[in-house]
């Protein structure tokens, strides 16, 4: 195995910074309180008032540090510090505003969470088109600087040059108003998404079939003899699964796939003449050569080329069972001519069952959540020495949150909050939020958001689909690489600050973890009697789990080809719904059902932007991560070590492919990812 590259020198203090205290909000927040439970406890969560002037608190000492910055007085190390201080100045309110505008149940507080956003968005493109720092920044001469001083000023620098500083003045004028009306118009989009859920109403029971008896009981009529269904996933997903009647499946995923229509037609072609208009003023052919180009892949045309790659892969496979669940549907409508989107899951579980002899709702009642969340906490607790402290008592933003400290060796190593239920107004889907990055000297904070079902609805057994829990496992793989990248006082090579195209790769990775009889036993038992979930059912699920991964992803590169090609698209030119159409047919196993407008409600669109290629791209990684468990165990303790350090604390200090090589051995390679796609 080869070695890992000789660890930099450790990093010399950084130098002080004068004038740069942290607010009392924050403080009692995040910062200083040696009393974890108060640190926690002292926010007033449902204050918006407060939140505004933390928010504008942070950005006027951030002003002072660019002020300074503009003098360039300092000496190299000085430059650098103040550098990595701004950032500082408006990480922690950054984090906390994103954060809140998702998921604070106080409207109020949630549009301070938004003016924040935007506040904060509009100085950062000031400093980011700033000749001054610009220059600043040129004099620090990178191979005189220690330990990862250098990466981070080449960093800089080339982040400086694709945000426009080199551009001239009504060039930068421009691009600064576009960041800011970018902002509002992403703000909206998400908005537009987390408010709309739709719903349609049941009254005769009977249709219902085929949804499990927990469900059911967790969905009594209402007054009027109506049993509600919302577009929520804790009810859209069981429901398309199981429910026997097409019709109703039908008319509950056109709710869903119309969530924001038509608001969101109008701010997504804003947005992608202003990403156009934003990368030609850049030197870019389009958005997506200029957001691909500082990323693993490097251009739009090898991204391309990766997207034609694994679709002919692919394809065979989803063709294949495509042909099997129309077969099995012609059995029920002997006239039927294609599967239709909102039939995958029924048939799909219905082919499950049957020809695997494993019916998905066969291991609900071994997923309780209370168990669930014990059981991954204990889990990666094991595997990578770590160990969970909740935090009772700490108030949050809403009741159901918890609080929770990381610790390592005894040592508090971060800190982080479960969000896990849906509630109106809440973020719609599943997310580890960064809420401030840490470095040596600073404890890093995250929260794990997440729609799951909630033990004090109904029965209180809040049972989960597999699905949810793979999700689960997905999402704190996120939280926990956050929280542990924290090796450079640089806190803009920590956590989350790795090359965006390899991001998710940790987060896939864990998701194996899930599949293991061995790792699911440990806490999946039968929420009645209590016995471990059998090793048989676990490998059926497995083996019934390969049926239908052809047409998973085939969705997910038709998700891809509709980030990627929107963006290189000429808005000028763009009817969505005939591109999207015409995109269904290239790349959709299933045809558009009309009615239905995916692009109003695909938030990637809006953070990832042209980048939603970064799950296939890192799940090949993620593959080729997982041979060395395979080979040397899953549980192996030796090999999560090796893990945690070469891949995991890291975070943005290394290039991704060299993260992968020191943890292999080798370069990384696809024939794990295509043998994986092969397998029946």
């Amino acid at each position: 195995m080869a070695e890992p590259e000789p660890e930099p020198a450790p990093e010399p203090p950084a130098p002080t910074t004068p004038d740069v205290a942290a607010p009392a909000p924050a403080r009692e927040l995040l910062d200083g309180a040696e009393d974890a439970r108060l640190m926690l406890e002292v926010p007033q969560w449902d204050d918006a008032t407060r939140f505004a002037t933390y928010c504008a608190d942070s950005i006027a000492r951030a002003a002072q540090v660019r002020a300074r910055l503009q003098l360039a007085q300092g000496d190299q190390a000085q430059i650098v510090a103040d550098f990595d201080q701004l950032s500082r100045e408006l990480d922690t309110a950054g984090g906390l505003a994103s954060l809140m505008f998702n998921v604070n149940p106080n409207e109020d507080y949630r549009n301070a969470a938004e003016k924040c956003e935007q506040d904060i968005s509009k100085f950062t493109t000031e400093v980011s088109l700033d000749r001054g720092l610009y220059d600043a920044l040129a004099k620090v001469d990178p191979s005189t600087l220690e330990g990862f001083g250098k990466r981070f000023v080449e960093h800089g620098l080339r982040d400086f040059r694709r945000a426009g500083v080199d551009k001239d003045d009504a060039a930068r004028k421009r691009i600064g108003e576009i960041n800011a009306r970018l902002v509002e118009l992403e703000q909206s989009y998400i908005k537009n998404i987390s408010e709309d859920t739709r719903s349609i109403a049941v009254t005769d029971a009977s249709k219902l079939a085929g949804l499990p008896q927990d469900w059911l009981d967790n969905h009594k009529p209402d007054a009027d003899g109506k049993i509600v269904i919302t577009t929520d996933y804790p009810d859209f997903f069981p429901f398309e699964t199981y429910v026997t009647d097409e019709a109703l499946r039908k008319e509950l995923y056109i709710q869903f796939l119309t969530r924001a229509y038509p608001k969101n037609k109008d701010i997504l072609q804003e947005v992608l003449a202003l990403r156009h208009e934003k990368a030609t003023l850049l030197g870019f052919t389009d958005w997506a050569h200029y957001a691909i180009e500082d990323k693993m892949a490097g251009s739009a045309e090898i991204v391309d080329a990766f997207l034609g790659d694994i679709t002919k892969i692919i394809r065979p496979r989803a063709v294949a069972d495509l042909e099997v669940l129309l077969a099995r549907k012609q059995q029920d409508y002997p006239d039927a001519k294609a599967i239709q989107t909102y039939d995958r899951f029924y048939y799909v579980s219905v082919v499950q069952k049957e020809k695997f002899d494993f019916d998905p709702q066969s291991v609900r009642p071994y997923f309780s959540f209370p168990a669930v969340k014990a059981g991954i906490l204990s889990l990666y607790g094991e595997l990578f020495g770590l160990e969970f402290k909740r935090l009772e008592g700490a108030k949050t933003w809403h009741p159901a949150v918890e609080a929770y400290e990381l610790l390592a060796n005894g040592e508090r190593v971060g800190r982080f909050y479960l969000d896990m239920h849906a509630r109106a107004g809440k973020y719609k889907h599943a997310a580890a939020f960064e809420i401030q990055s840490g470095s040596p000297d600073r404890v890093p904070y995250a929260s794990l958001v997440c729609n799951f079902p909630n033990p004090a609805d109904g029965d209180g057994k809040a049972l989960m689909e597999h699905d949810d829990v793979v999700t689960f496992f997905h999402e704190f793989g996120h939280l926990i690489h956050h929280l542990l990248a924290r090796k450079s006082r640089y806190i803009d090579l920590n956590g989350f600050n790795v090359d965006w195209d390899f991001v998710e790769a940790p987060s896939q990775l864990l998701e194996e973890w899930a599949w293991s009889p061995e790792v699911l036993q440990r806490f999946a038992k039968h929420v009645e009697t209590g016995e471990p979930i059998p090793t048989e059912l676990v490998k059926k699920m497995k083996a019934a789990s390969e049926f239908g991964k052809g047409l998973s992803l085939m969705r997910q590169v038709f998700y891809t080809a509709m980030s990627l090609y929107l963006h290189e698209a000429d808005p000028a030119k763009l009817d969505l719904d005939a591109f999207v159409g015409d995109l269904y047919k290239r790349f959709s196993p299933f045809p558009l059902v009309e009615g239905t407008y995916v692009y109003a409600n695909f938030g990637h669109l809006m953070g990832y932007t042209a980048l939603y290629y970064t799950y296939q791209w890192s799940l090949s990684i993620s593959k080729d991560l997982f041979t060395r468990f395979k080979q040397e165990g899953i549980m192996n303790g030796e090999v999560a070590k090796a893990y945690r350090s070469a891949v995991l604390e890291p975070g943005g200090t290394e290039d991704a492919k060299d993260l992968v090589e020191h943890f292999l051995g080798r370069p990384r390679n696809l024939e794990a990812y295509e043998k994986w796609i092969q397998e029946e």
